[in-house]
């Protein structure tokens, strides 16, 4: 056996060629996703034992005080591990990814794990790693979501929502998944809804297009019609390993009786059914250590439970 060596930045040309998407962790963690994000300025590193990766994680510079982050866009980063690497495997790689940052220019750190109910186990040892190494919890929220089983959603949402799928489907208003070409109509639909609200969507119809065109093999939108009207839609990722993602999703202003983002819920759950995926992941409802009740509920009354979702950090 050889000694595991860290590479850096070499992976990425290796992957692109590759129509699979990443080849470790999810799809925030690949290095097509670090490509699309990145300026150049970045760094991904992968630890590699025998020709075979075993670990890896990238890093971006955000701003002009030293700080490298992970991920510098996307929900989540952190390290991608195969489940056999011992810990102090995984240590000796955080230890050579930590020294290369140093070189760098580095002179602070954020990690942001996925969620624990992606990998209770990797959470834990990610977790575990980044706090014996000095890391603090700079922030601290509750994510939502949903393993799949047999049961239909509407089995486990609130009555009130079962309520308003019955009634969805006696208007004639059903959940179905859509084609990419949709994109446009589900972006203004889910624009509606956020302006309504006094907010705006993170991402514009050209940014996530430039993703759809980068992800083809990702990128799911679903909808619910009111005749030929996009009552409802949603915008999610398949990240890889059995989890799709919620990325956007909501219904138009005047919809508050129907709801139809109920029925667009049921369409994403039977989705991951027939795709045979483990998890549905629709994202933090707290800033950090302030909650959104409604949302938190909203969330609850569809089925969803909670996980942390953590941000942690350190000065090099």
């Amino acid at each position: 056996m050889t000694e595991p060596c860290l590479l850096e930045n070499v992976h990425a040309a290796r992957e692109s060629a590759r129509a699979g998407g990443a080849a470790l962790g999810a799809l925030f963690q690949g290095s097509d996703f670090f490509e699309h994000h990145t300026d150049g300025r970045g760094a991904f590193f992968e630890w590699e034992d025998d020709g075979r990766v075993v670990a890896s994680i990238h890093f971006t510079p955000v701003g002009d005080e030293g700080l490298w982050r992970s991920p510098a866009r996307g929900t989540f980063g952190g390290y991608a591990f195969v489940p056999e690497l011992r810990l102090d495997g995984l240590l000796a790689f955080h230890d050579a990814v930590h020294a290369r940052l140093t070189e760098l220019g580095a002179r602070r750190v954020e990690v942001l794990p996925a969620p624990m109910a992606h990998d209770p186990v990797a959470f834990s040892n990610q977790c575990y790693l980044l706090r014996a190494r000095g890391y603090e919890t700079t922030h601290c929220d509750l994510n939502h979501s949903l393993h799949i089983d047999t049961r239909p959603l509407g089995e486990r949402m609130s009555y009130g929502n079962l309520k308003r799928l019955r009634k969805c489907e006696r208007e004639g208003m059903v959940g179905v998944p859509l084609a990419v070409d949709a994109l446009p109509e589900v972006v203004e639909t889910l624009a509606a809804n956020r302006a309504s609200k006094g907010h705006v969507l993170s991402m514009t119809l050209a940014q996530l297009q430039s993703t759809a065109e980068r992800f083809p093999q990702a990128m799911r939108l679903f909808g619910c019609r009111d005749g030929e009207r996009l009552a409802a839609a949603a915008l999610c990722l398949d990240l890889g390993g059995g989890v799709l993602y919620v990325f956007y999703w909501g219904d138009l202003p005047g919809y508050a009786n129907l709801s139809p983002v109920v029925a667009v819920a049921d369409a994403i759950h039977r989705y991951a059914q027939d795709a045979g995926l483990r998890l549905i992941d629709v994202g933090t409802s707290t800033i950090d250590r302030e909650p959104n009740p409604g949302l938190i509920q909203f969330k609850r009354a569809l089925g969803f439970s909670e996980s942390l979702k953590l941000r942690l950090a350190r000065n090099l």
